[in-house]
């Protein structure tokens, strides 16, 4: 599990806490609303509702699982009927279900902020790791109304947790730049291994650290196999409005060990503050995106995935390095980058089929 540099940049693997993949907290209640109407401050059990919350870092999601009385599911119901919110519990007998799942905007040592958009209602979450205590808004289209509450919960021991999670692991993605076994990947993914390894048609090697650039935030790997494919560098520079597609392990394998494909355009020719080793595509960058190319239609590496901004402040602002800088950091450490002459587009089939010859699963076990 990785922390985020502020709330400026989603998606990066710098220096990780000790904490688990999975926080659960329980016997949550509500404290307080904003109709002023405030519940025990202790953790007293008569006001306990069988209600939890799972922070799954590996999915990148908040579940918010919510049993209810026949009494108190009545009473929420009418709650969020006056707030103008459509939904329905469902269940039945004696008990009453409710279940929503939300996605993880960033985080830090000491909160989580998630957020979920369902049948025209919005949802914000703002967990305290430390207190358990649960921040919600929620905002209704039709008729327009906002709605918080504050949830106490029992947090789970971070102490403890952290001890028994350790040694922690850490997840990117690199690629293959020629048929000698090189790749290159963030310096941020490598940055603290102990060994990093990578999975390849779902075989685990061990890959040596030839040389990093802190700067550019790029670093150069080598393992001992010939790929079946390599990309080459683009022989031309980007241009705004180009096509790209961006191939990587977003979340890692908790989401899945398929590679993953999105699509966008070149946004802008520079980085964040103005950075000109850096271009700006629209295409999805999550955690896990790190390292992993960029490309365009002809399948030639147009930039390496590395940042994007928040997605609570904005969407579709993210940042690659640009295949020129990595070929001079290529160049400096005596690689000569293979450069791809220029040809007509390739077909989805030939371009998925080099995207996964190419593209592997990094990961590696941190230095405590």
């Amino acid at each position: 599990m990785k922390k985020l540099l502020g709330i400026v940049v989603l998606g990066l693997l710098l220096s990780g806490n000790a904490y688990a993949d999975v926080l659960k907290f329980s016997k949550c209640y509500r404290y307080q609303t904003d109709r002023g109407k405030t519940g025990n401050t202790g953790f007293d059990s008569s006001f306990h509702e069988k209600s939890e919350y799972t922070i799954n870092f590996n999915t990148g999601t908040v579940l918010f699982l919510n049993v209810l009385t026949e009494q108190e599911h009545q009473r929420q119901k009418a709650e969020w009927v006056e707030s103008g919110n459509s939904k329905t519990y469902g269940g039945s007998g004696s008990q009453k279900q409710y279940m929503s799942r939300n996605t993880i905007t960033h985080y830090d040592d000491e909160r989580v902020y998630a957020s979920n958009y369902d049948d025209g209602t919005s949802t914000e979450l703002n967990i305290n790791l430390l207190t358990g205590e649960i921040f919600t808004e929620m905002t209704f289209d039709k008729p327009y109304r906002t709605f918080w509450v504050i949830v106490k919960c029992i947090p789970p021991d971070l102490s403890v947790i952290a001890k028994a999670t350790e040694p922690e692991i850490a997840s990117g993605t690199a690629f293959f730049i020629n048929s000698r076994g090189n790749l290159l990947t963030n310096n941020h993914v490598v940055d603290g291994c102990i060994q990093s390894k990578i999975n390849y048609f779902n075989k685990d090697y061990d890959v040596q650290l030839i040389a990093t650039d802190k700067n550019l935030d790029l670093a150069l790997l080598k393992v001992d196999l010939k790929p079946k494919s390599f990309l080459s560098f683009s022989s031309v520079m980007p241009k705004k409005l180009q096509k790209i597609y961006v191939a990587g392990y977003p979340f890692g394998k908790g989401l899945s060990d398929d590679l993953k494909i999105s699509s966008g355009i070149v946004s802008s020719l520079k980085g964040l503050e103005d950075n000109s080793n850096e271009l700006q595509v629209d295409a999805p960058i999550n955690y896990g995106n790190s390292g992993g190319p960029i490309v365009g239609e002809q399948g030639e590496l147009v930039a390496i995935a590395v940042s994007g901004l928040a997605k609570e402040l904005t969407e579709g602002i993210n940042f690659g390095i640009k295949s020129s800088a990595a070929a001079n950091f290529l160049s400096v450490n005596e690689i000569q980058a293979n450069i791809l002459k220029k040809s007509s587009s390739m077909n989805n089939d030939k371009l998925l089929k080099i995207l996964e010859e190419s593209t592997v699963y990094t990961f590696c076990e941190l230095k405590n």
